[in-house]
């Protein structure tokens, strides 16, 4: 292929300026998307049963579900979590399994079992599950404010604003937060019906026939002799306004007839059922745009924005839309950024050519090929459906700097060769094992992430792809689109002889004094090695570069409890957040009647300073203040050094398993008991798994008498109803047509949602006779402990034992696990050990880093081997290693940044970048050998200074495609942390390639082996 090109210059020149055009055109039409796209093997199952306990949701509904879901093909393991008037599944898949075909299969199992489920459940939903810290943030938020009423206000975004947005292409969803549920409210009064003798079923009745629409048949009707026409008969009847509803006859017992209104109130209400959401403060309706999957954020943030814009004209008067948040102004912010320190970057690597070649048409000819190479990279990944994100972005950045390696080997090659095809082309092929070498080392240490799982794959998988589709383009240029521009143009070898004079003084001195030089390279490395274990700062490897600093606050009180007190709770904690300077919005939202979250983001700038630690302090002070309920204050971010924020934790976890609740729960307390007898434990407490969930719930039960019941003549049914309507309204209310809207129409006892346990014991049920009868003379109302959730794993329950334990964390380890190991299982039942010493369990994705980081080493190492043949070679290239890396590990040290997940990806990347420069060296030692059969001092003196000025530039290449990225960009951005380790290795690499290399290569003896790759042959023999 190399021969063919450099013989056919105007093909070559023809498919660049058609690469060009088309990597252009295709770059501009990529999608943009804010993060990337996330599809792990893992599915979540949600179905809700509203106002119902978790012991009856975990028997008719998750336990249906997870026998349903068990039996479909690449299902690997279920876990539930059963809760107030939730069921929640998490499935997690086979490997290989086809997540979108899985998802189908499962909804069609749910489907077949909804016949099943009790009334009132609303149908399952199966979604892909997102790890934290990748949910598709919403692509714009908007807020509403009017002088109207919350419900409202939400009614206008459902029926003008929600269904402009939705059409905006590239909008996926259009979700409604806040406001109130509108309906019309029938109040009676209980003792005014006995009375009256008038049972509130009557009242019931009429309200559910009160909307008649019914088909009666049709008619005939003859027009002239021939045609005629069907027409339908329809009955309809339904109340228009509320006084026309007011207006429905209910009949006493006595015969006497009486409106609705006169034994009830009706009047529209607004019912937040015991929730709220406020932005910094203040009560609010928002609305929450996501982007569909593959659409570009920036256009379609801008579509919104001008939907937006022409409904604002279209409002009532007093109404108006703010955007709250938009998430394409950021990436619009960072794109920028980042096109700004990539064309920096290319300025950079120009000028460095310039000093270093002498020619403006070779430098030329190397930023030329590398930009063909930039645009055919975005032009496969707009072939291949590859959104562009940061990620991506970052790795076509920083393969700029590699790109140029290539090219600037081969040209470095070109100086020598004759300006012929054939002379252009034979210089390339012997040249050819070291380019290939030095991209492939760098390609292969990348292969390993497709392979990791969890957060890291998403994470780390889109940035790997994009580096790699470049390098492979890069090698393309290199050896055929270089060889062929260059004709004509190639470069006069740069003469630096003082710089050539002082390297061979110093390499023929290292040479001599060759095992002090080894030692001296032990040492530095033992040095580093101390260093990077006592002096560089670590992180959690808990959260990704660039990320906000923010605070999450939870609380969640026992069921059962007033949603006042969840109210004023939550407000005492927005005053502390909505009065730092530092903070750019708080938003408060609860998700049940007892339980709520508040999310306080702080600005860029107030992100970085120390305001954050203090907030958290303050509201975990305030939290302390609040009794009877759980709260966790956590935060995330640059201001917080763990990276995973703070929060109370247990250190130790021991999980039961067992297909018995009780027997799992004995399993447990016995565990708590024996626990409690070491004398540094504290604080043991029996979860149903997880961290934070709260296990003290109260509930009011109600056990009917079935021989009361009969004996006032009270149906189940009508029981049922009757204690419905006292405390709650019945369910599935009847709906009405109102002014043209459909309401719900709910009938309830005055008082009903405040009524106390006596006051429901002592209400009244209608009878056939019409005396009515209390409550509790045919049913026991009593108040008992129950559980808040149950959790299950593969169909067995969980019960959890958490403990601290006060004391050296060696000794603590020492004493968990000797504890652990004493314990023995009942048949039939598991007991785990969750934890490792810390309360928070590390994301095993993060532990794969270090598996790749031990795969890329091995295939570092078969690739050279396999491109030179040569074991010994591949041997000398992994012994450079160590140098590279003790250069990151100077480079965090110098700079006090904490090594984060970001600088162990470039740590990484340094395996196979910062092993080119050793690569080079050793190819020009391997043709010295085969000359020879051994490598003596002078030879490998030889080869150093002839590699020596290619090794120079492209670590000046590397360099300054690396500095204008890392510069003025925190450590804790994708950008900083890879390209410090980066640089780091890379100079590390280069210094080890140039002074302690060739000391290690000098006195190998072996004979000469068939070099038959890349046109290289052994030596005829006489």
């Amino acid at each position: 292929m190399i021969r063919f090109a450099t013989s056919r210059p105007a093909v070559v020149w023809a498919m660049c300026v058609a690469l060009l055009l088309a990597g252009a055109l295709a770059f501009m039409r990529l999608p943009l998307a804010t993060r990337t796209t996330v599809e792990l093997p893992r599915l979540s199952v949600n179905a809700v049963w509203p106002g119902v306990a978790p012991e009856v949701i975990e028997a008719y509904l998750t336990a249906p579900m997870e026998a349903a879901v068990q039996g479909v093909r690449g299902v690997k393991r279920i876990s539930s979590v059963s809760s107030d008037g939730v069921a929640a599944l998490t499935v997690s898949l086979e490997e290989r399994a086809d997540v979108q075909m899985t998802r189908l299969a499962i909804l069609e199992r749910l489907d077949l079992l909804r016949t099943e489920f009790p009334p009132g459940v609303s149908p399952p939903s199966v979604s892909n599950h997102v790890p934290e810290g990748f949910e598709e943030l919403p692509l714009l938020s908007l807020l509403v404010f009017g002088p109207y009423t919350p419900g409202t206000l939400q009614r206008l975004l459902n029926e003008q604003v929600s269904p402009k947005l939705a059409g905006v292409p590239g909008v996926s969803g259009v979700a409604v937060r806040g406001g109130s549920d509108l309906g019309i409210a029938v109040t009676y009064d209980a003792s005014r019906l006995r009375q009256l003798t008038i049972s509130p079923a009557s009242l019931r009745d009429a309200l559910g026939s009160a909307r008649l629409v019914q088909s009666l048949g049709s008619v005939t009707r003859n027009v002239g002799s021939v045609n005629e026409t069907v027409q339908a008969v329809v009955l309809r009847d339904e109340p228009g306004t509320l006084d026309e509803l007011a207006q429905l006859p209910i009949v006493a017992p006595g015969g006497r007839v009486f409106p609705l209104g006169q034994l009830a109130s009706i009047r529209a209400e607004e019912d937040s059922r015991g929730r709220f959401f406020r932005i910094d403060g203040e009560p609010a309706v928002a609305l929450d745009v996501t982007r569909s999957p593959g659409a570009d954020a920036i256009r379609t943030a801008a579509a919104l924005r001008a939907a937006v814009a022409e409904l604002q004209s279209s409002l009532p008067t007093g109404v108006r839309l703010q955007v709250a948040n938009d998430e394409s102004v950021d990436l619009a912010r960072d794109l920028r950024d980042l096109a700004r320190r990539g064309a920096i970057a290319f300025v950079c690597v120009l000028l460095v050519l310039l000093l270093l070649l002498r020619n403006a048409r070779a430098a030329a000819v190397v930023m030329g090929t590398t930009a063909v190479a930039l645009t055919a990279t975005a032009l496969t990944l707009f072939i291949f459906g590859i959104p562009a994100n940061l990620l991506t972005l970052a790795g076509m950045g920083m393969g700029v700097g590699v790109l140029v390696q290539n090219a600037v080997i081969v040209v470095e090659r070109l100086t020598l060769a004759p300006d012929t095809p054939d002379g252009r082309a034979g210089a390339t092929q012997r040249i050819a094992p070291a380019v290939l070498g030095g991209t492939l080392t760098t390609a292969v240490v990348l292969f390993p992430f497709l392979y990791l799982q969890g957060n890291a794959r998403a994470a780390f998988v889109p940035f790997a792809l994009a580096f790699v589709v470049a390098l492979v383009w890069s090698v393309f240029t290199s050896l055929c689109v270089v060889p062929t521009m260059a004709r004509g143009q190639t470069a006069r070898r740069a003469q630096w002889m003082w710089a050539t004079r002082a390297y061979r003084w110093v390499v023929r001195g290292l040479l001599r004094w060759r095992w002090l030089t080894l030692t001296a390279g032990v040492a530095v490395l033992a040095v580093m090695t101390w260093a990077f274990i006592e002096k560089v700062p670590r992180s959690s490897f808990n959260w990704f570069g660039g990320q906000r600093t923010t605070l999450a606050v939870t609380i969640s009180f026992p069921r059962g409890s007033d949603p006042a007190t969840l109210d004023q709770a939550m407000r005492d904690f927005e005053t502390i957040a909505t009065s730092a300077p530092e903070v750019e919005q708080v938003r408060s939202e609860s998700r049940t009647p007892i339980s709520a979250s508040m999310r306080v983001l702080f600005t860029r700038a107030g992100g970085w300073t120390s305001a954050p630690l203090i907030m958290q302090e303050q509201l975990t002070q305030r939290a302390v203040l609040v009794g009877g309920a759980n709260i966790s204050v956590i935060g995330e971010g640059p201001a917080f050094s763990s990276g995973g924020g703070g929060g109370s934790f247990s250190n130790f976890r021991i999980q039961v398993r067992g297909f018995a609740y009780d027997g799992v729960s004995e399993v447990a307390n016995d565990l708590k008991a024996r626990l409690e007898r070491i004398p540094r434990v504290r604080d043991v407490r029996i979860t149903s798994g997880g961290w934070g969930r709260i296990e003290q719930s109260f509930q009011v039960t109600l056990e009917p008498d079935r021989h009361a019941l009969r004996r006032y003549g009270v149906s189940a049914e009508a029981f049922t109803n009757a204690v419905a309507r006292e405390v709650r309204g019945p369910v599935g209310a009847q709906r009405v047509v109102i002014g043209g809207e459909e309401l719900p129409v709910t009938l309830k006892a005055a008082g009903a949602r405040d009524r106390s346990l006596a006051e429901l014991q002592d209400a009244r049920l209608p009878t056939s006779s019409g005396a009515p009868v209390r409550i509790g003379d045919v049913s026991v109302v009593a108040e008992q402990e129950a559980l808040s959730t149950v959790v299950r794993e593969d169909q067995q329950y969980v019960r959890q034992a958490n403990y601290d334990f006060r004391g050296p964390p060696r000794l603590a380890n020492r004493t968990h696990t000797a504890f652990v190991k004493s314990l023995t299982a009942p048949p039939g039942y598991a007991i785990i050990d969750q934890s490792s010493g810390s309360g928070f369990t590390q994301d095993e994705s993060v532990r794969g880093l270090w598996l790749v980081f031990g795969i890329g080493v091995a295939l570092v190492v078969l690739a050279v081997a396999l491109v030179f043949d040569s074991v010994w070679g591949a041997a000398q290239v992994f012994l450079s290693l160590p140098l590279a890396l003790a250069g990151v590990v100077a480079a965090f040290w110098m700079t006090d940044t904490a090594f984060t997940r970001e600088a162990a990806v470039g740590v990484i990347l340094v395996v196979g970048l910062a092993v080119n420069q050793s690569i080079l060296l050793v190819d020009a030692a391997l043709e010295q050998r085969q000359r020879t059969g051994s490598l003596h001092a002078g030879q490998v003196l030889r080869a150093a200074l002839d590699r020596s000025g290619m090794i120079v530039m492209v670590t000046f290449a590397a360099l300054a495609s690396l500095i204008p990225l890392s510069v003025g960009a925190g450590s804790d951005t994708l950008f900083g942390a890879i390209a410090l380790a980066t640089a780091g290795g890379t100079v590390a690499g280069t210094i080890g390639a140039m002074f302690f290399l060739p000391a290690m290569l000098v006195g190998h003896r072996q004979s000469a082996r068939r070099r038959w790759r890349f046109g290289r042959r052994r030596p005829h023999k006489d």
